[in-house]
């Protein structure tokens, strides 16, 4: 069990899955896996077989106004970002240009 705000975090998985959706070109395919680590933490994995990130973008995804796409504001992620460090988790970001991306949002486990 995790204590969290459900809708805040809905709409971290929200954005996370739009930007794997919209990173894919022609067939590709998003997954999404849940699994325990350690025992007090729960990770959500969101993977896509897009375009993925150059490595420089990759250490910004995260900061306010930074965005690889023409149209948006590159809210979604530093949104997403803060949202989860509330929740005292992290995400981390693994990505490859030409072969996708990965995100791993980890969450502490609720104590008893």
């Amino acid at each position: 069990m995790v204590l969290m705000d459900g809708n805040k975090i809905k709409q971290v998985l929200i954005n996370i899955v739009k930007n794997a959706m919209e990173s894919i070109t022609g067939s590709g395919t998003v997954t999404i896996l849940m699994r325990s680590i350690e025992k007090d933490k729960v990770v959500i994995s969101i993977s896509d077989t897009g375009t993925g990130l150059a490595e420089d973008d990759v250490d910004k995804i995260f900061n306010l106004d930074f965005t690889t796409k023409e149209k948006g504001l590159g809210l979604g992620l530093a949104l997403a970002h803060e949202i989860i460090q509330a929740h005292g988790g992290e995400i981390r970001v693994q990505s490859a240009p030409g072969v996708g991306t990965t995100f791993e949002i980890v969450l502490p486990v609720a104590g008893k």
